[in-house]
């Protein structure tokens, strides 16, 4: 056979054969074990799906990040940054977050979503070396983010364990630039704080005082002073400008001619001015003389009216030995705090300064009705007026010196029982809290016509009861890791008394 014929016949018979044996085979397998391949076919394409939502996934979660930092990365001021922050929590898939700023060893809570939420809370203060990478607070986990710069901490409460590797691109981004945003706020603020200083007199053609309002607040407070039974401010020419007299008829007991100024000013009472007493009026008549001259040439008016209310303060507590040095102790006591919870340098000199003038709005009888065991409901609201009279007294320069919410808000309470507002929680600034404390201390310890004061060690154990009832938790616990330098200091400055007696 030939080769040709050969070719011819495998063609023809052989290979069909083994074609059709093949294809028998093939079919007689999948005959039997065709779920093998079905198994197959769904397990590759799950498989696919997986993977490709997984994708998909990766994608939103991608777009989700990005869009939080765009809208984070938006904002131009410090505290939409930090509300800005605070709106990630879901993204994050956290319940709650907490955002704090490092001072000292200490880091200071700034921002918080938590609100009046129970079934959580975070301190207002984390120490460095209370810090851990993960913790429990309840039924939730609690993660800690620091930035790069190691400036600012992020808290969240989560269920669930925070994924870092995702999300540390996105905290780390938002937490530099609250940082960024802060540093420029900052160096803005101080810059504005210079040119108001550098243009005094032009900053103070806005006062709200004018001459007859100031008028009847010098008379007021020289009558508290001097404890006249009336007052007449007049020109040197006789024209009377404001007077005070009560309803009977009292003789002049003395006249003062206010230097460089076209005033003077006549007391009446029942009694002669003691020396003393002339001698010190003289001097605060001075002090408030270049005020005079200056209350229509703007000439240096923040600073003499500044002196003006210091040596009021002064002139309050002069001849009262249960208030003596009363708002030194309660600026000592609040600066310490205040270093305590390592606030920024303009921080502690506003907090200095309205600790110092805490009670300035005392002008009238108030001091006199405090020093009574029974007081009635008309006392009381003379009392619960001072606070928001002694605002209105600084509110003149309160661009220069931010301390009219230290004074407004000093009698406020933690748990929403102070006046004149009954603010509570967070919406108490903290500035004012700490004056509130140094105030409760100094005055639980002092004397009083009808108690004694208590001792030190005694209102460290009362100031400690009122923790989150009267002061925030966090303005107790600054005030007891300075409690026992702030002892020699409140002692050295009782000791000047003794001598002085």
């Amino acid at each position: 056979m030939t080769i040709f014929e050969k070719s011819r016949y495998y063609f023809n018979y052989t290979l069909p054969d083994q074609i059709s044996f093949v294809a028998n085979l093939i079919n007689d397998f999948f005959s039997q074990f065709w779920w093998i391949f079905f198994i197959l076919f769904l397990g590759m394409f799950f498989i696919a799906m997986r993977y490709f939502r997984r994708s998909i996934a990766q994608k939103v979660e991608a777009q989700e990040i990005a869009q939080n930092l765009k809208a984070v990365t938006s904002q131009k001021d410090i505290k939409s940054v930090g509300s800005g922050i605070l709106q990630s929590t879901t993204m994050l898939k956290a319940t709650y977050m907490v955002l704090y700023e490092l001072r000292g060893d200490t880091y200071i809570q700034v921002e918080s979503n938590i609100g009046d939420n129970k079934d959580v809370s975070a301190s207002l203060r984390v120490g460095k070396r209370e810090m851990k990478a993960q913790a429990k607070s309840g039924r939730y986990i609690v993660e800690q983010f620091v930035s790069e710069d190691k400036n600012y901490m992020l808290m969240l409460f989560t269920l669930h364990n925070l994924d870092r590797q995702k999300y540390s691109g996105f905290l780390d981004s938002v937490l530099g630039y609250y940082g960024a945003i802060a540093n420029n706020f900052k160096a803005k603020g101080a810059d504005t704080l210079l040119n108001m200083r550098k243009n005094t007199s032009t900053s103070l053609m806005k006062l709200q005082m004018d001459n007859t309002q100031f008028f009847k607040f010098f008379v007021a407070l020289i009558m508290k002073i001097t404890d006249a039974k009336g007052a007449k401010l007049l020109t040197k020419s006789g024209e009377t400008v404001y007077e005070y007299l009560d309803n009977g008829t009292h003789p002049i007991q003395k006249v003062f001619y206010i230097r460089n100024t076209p005033y003077k000013l006549e007391f009446y009472d029942d009694k002669e001015l003691e020396q003393e007493k002339m001698v010190h009026i003289g001097s605060f008549l001075d002090m408030a003389g270049s005020f005079l001259v200056n209350i229509d040439g703007k000439s240096e008016m923040v600073k003499n009216y500044l002196d003006l209310l210091k040596f009021t303060n002064e002139g309050m507590e002069i001849g009262n030995a249960y208030y003596r040095d009363h708002s030194l102790m309660v600026q000592t006591i609040s600066v310490e705090i205040a270093k305590s919870l390592f606030l920024g340098e303009d921080a502690i000199d506003a907090i200095s300064l309205g600790a110092y003038l805490h009670d300035i709005g005392m002008v009238g009888d108030v001091f006199t009705v405090l020093e009574k065991d029974n007081i009635d409901d008309a006392e009381m609201n003379l009392i619960k007026e001072h606070p928001l009279i002694g605002s209105i007294v600084v509110e003149p320069i309160s661009h220069i010196y931010p301390i009219t919410d230290i004074i407004k808000y000093h009698h406020e309470r933690f748990d929403g029982k102070g006046y004149p507002f009954g603010l509570k929680d967070s919406e108490i600034p903290l500035n004012a809290q700490i004056v509130a404390l140094g105030e409760f201390y100094t005055g639980i310890c002092g004397d009083r016509s009808y108690r004694k004061g208590k001792t030190h060690e005694e209102a460290l154990v009362e100031i400690d009861k009122m923790r989150d009832k009267m002061f925030a938790s966090v303005v107790v616990d600054a005030f007891l890791d300075v409690e026992k330098s702030l002892n020699n200091k409140i002692v050295k400055i009782k000791s000047k008394w003794e001598k002085d007696d």
